[in-house]
């Protein structure tokens, strides 16, 4: 399977594939309008990626400039064999890189592996719509989150400042404080906010002890602070089940992956650390 950027010549092909899949699932083709954006995919998209196999086009994904993910498309003879992640990497890969903290995708509830796809990648639902394509079809949102930041903070016994999620995650993990960056967020500002939303506390950033990129597009950016002000604890109506002082040795399962690949490097008091690819949890 080959991954590429699509061009203007490879729009007939693309649009073959995205209406071989409506008539697939019986869904309305509206060549004139709400599928127009086909005839030029490079001018319609800020982005647009094609899987192919033996020199054809066989699934299709599109980058909007808002930041949302349109048109992911497989033709039956590419499913079950990752490209439906290949082509959803490389969406989130590029929304980052063009400077979206988060990646907003729409999908017709029918589309059931669409969805197990999406959540596997770690995007959440978000909410649901009636969307105005011919068929006035019902779709879920998720959001994926494309780019976080956290704090790490020592106490003076050596011990780690740790959280662990709560009803909002099935999974109950411990990490470090932290969350996703708002937009046009400074990584470092998004650590100091997110420790102060979730534990109360003001932390400031003393050191960046490395950036981690997951297999999944995702990319987090840990920093070694000190406790300013306050006493972490959990804050009302917070989505945190647990805030507490752990040493590195004691740090319970499950883990986030942030606190999985950033810890040792945080004990180790090392700097700039650059990984990526990373598997995930």
């Amino acid at each position: 399977m080959k991954l590429r950027r699509a061009v203007a010549e490879d729009s007939p092909a693309v649009a073959a594939v995205v209406r071989a899949v409506y008539d697939e699932f019986g869904f309305t083709w509206d060549g004139d309008g709400y599928h127009a954006d086909l005839r030029d995919v490079t001018l319609s998209y800020a982005a647009f990626f094609v899987a192919e196999l033996d020199g054809a086009i066989v699934g299709t994904a599109g980058l909007t400039e808002r930041g949302s993910l349109e048109r992911l498309y497989l033709l039956p003879s590419a499913r079950g064999g990752g490209t439906g992640s290949l082509l959803l990497r490389a969406v989130a890969e590029e929304a980052r890189e063009q400077g979206h903290r988060r990646l907003e995708i729409w999908t017709d509830q029918r589309l059931e592996s669409a969805h197990r796809l999406y959540e596997r990648f770690g995007a959440r639902r978000s909410g649901e719509r009636v969307n105005d394509d011919p068929d006035r079809s019902a779709e879920w949102g998720y959001t994926l989150a494309l780019e976080g930041a956290c704090a790490v903070v020592f106490d003076n016994a050596g011990r780690l400042l740790i959280v662990r999620e709560g009803s909002g995650s099935a999974r109950g993990r411990y990490g470090f404080p932290g969350g996703t960056l708002e937009t046009d967020e400074a990584p470092a500002r998004g650590a100091v906010r997110e420790t102060r939303e979730e534990t109360g506390a003001t932390v400031e950033v003393e050191s960046r002890i490395g950036s981690y990129g997951s297999d999944n597009g995702h990319v987090v950016h840990a920093f070694r602070c000190r406790l300013l002000v306050g006493t972490p604890e959990l804050q009302p109506g917070g989505e945190l089940a647990e805030v507490g002082w752990f040493p590195p040795g004691e740090i319970p399962e499950p883990r986030t992956n942030a606190l999985r690949y950033a810890l040792a490097d945080a004990v180790a008091n090392r700097r700039d650390i650059e990984r990526t690819g990373l598997p995930r949890e």
